[in-house]
């Protein structure tokens, strides 16, 4: 009778975690596959409402040729292009960050402006957001793009978020990006999220960080272990890039940026980073606006010297 109990009652433990464990797994296919199915966020303004012409054009993404979806801004004699790089579930007019803001200086200063949607976000084709594995494709498209329209031109880049270390990717991949601005990027993925997919999830770390990364992120077909800027720094050699973090930033904490500030310091002594106090995610150009204009306008400056800066108060 006892043996038959325990038997029951061994029975009754596997049944219960075989359930808690197909459930987790399930759970955490379904929780991945929702982070990289977002719906797509609405287009409120364009460059028209900032006093910029534009034109909407496409272009095929490096790699596997998607149609990306963008708009090119061209300034007046101008003698550099900026390509801009949103962030993650945003698009090219995302009014969360200062990008159309930003754009607009930009285009005061001489520069002609490329801006546009990441596959599977705003306009552009495609089903899942891969947080950089791919984009990154699409960054080097849009170098590409702008190089075809603005010929002998220099191309930078100046990105938010996700977008900030899709640049950074983008940089060492191709070396004709001639700058990058990189405005809080994450250093690393797959150490990012073993540290934050809370923020993201709002699961307990134990177990679904373990099942997001190496049971979802392989079933949806992604690897975030090759989203590494920091590994790829080094290819940078002395070309300007500008690190931008604010230390109250709970989303990508400012240690991505710091590590990556003295991973370029060795190949680029140059390198800047602008920490700033009590700035939150993606908050310091909202905090600091002078001084954002400043350190920006300094490392494009680098790049080209023809950039004629204009008062704040111009915009």
């Amino acid at each position: 009778m006892i043996r038959l109990r325990r038997r029951r009652w061994l029975r009754a433990v596997v049944a219960v975690t075989l359930i808690a464990v197909v459930s987790s797994v399930a759970w955490s296919f379904y929780i991945g596959w929702s982070l990289t199915h977002l719906p797509r966020a609405k287009m409120p303004t364009n460059p028209r409402y900032w006093g910029m012409s534009y034109q909407t054009i496409r272009f095929p993404s490096a790699v596997d040729h998607l149609k990306i979806h963008g708009w090119w801004i061209p300034a007046q004699s101008a003698t550099m292009t900026v390509v801009f790089s949103h962030g993650f579930g945003s698009n090219r007019a995302d009014i969360g960050v200062p990008g159309l803001l930003m754009m607009r200086a930009l285009h005061l200063w001489g520069v002609n402006i490329l801006t546009f949607d990441y596959r599977a976000e705003g306009r552009s084709p495609g089903k899942m957001i891969s947080v950089g594995e791919f984009e990154v494709r699409d960054l080097i498209g849009a170098a590409d793009a702008a190089r075809l329209r603005a010929p002998q031109l220099p191309v930078a880049v100046v990105g938010y978020s996700m977008g900030a270390s899709v640049a950074l990717l983008a940089g060492e991949r191709d070396p004709q990006i001639a700058a990058v601005v990189a405005d809080s990027p994450f250093a690393s993925l797959t150490p990012y999220l073993e540290h934050n997919l809370p923020v993201w999830t709002g699961l307990p770390s134990f177990p679904f960080n373990w099942l997001l990364l190496n049971v979802a992120a392989p079933l949806l077909g992604l690897s975030p272990n090759r989203v590494n800027p920091l590994a790829g720094v080094k290819a940078f050699g002395q070309r300007p890039v500008l690190l931008i973090a604010g230390k109250a930033d709970k989303t990508i904490p400012y240690q991505n940026s710091v590590k990556l500030y003295k991973a370029l310091r060795h190949t680029d002594p140059s390198v800047t980073l602008w920490l700033v106090p009590g700035a939150h995610h993606v908050e310091s150009f909202q905090l600091r606006p002078l001084a954002y204009l400043e350190y920006l306008y300094r490392t494009l400056h680098r790049v080209d010297k023809g950039l004629r800066p204009v008062p704040a108060y111009g915009l």
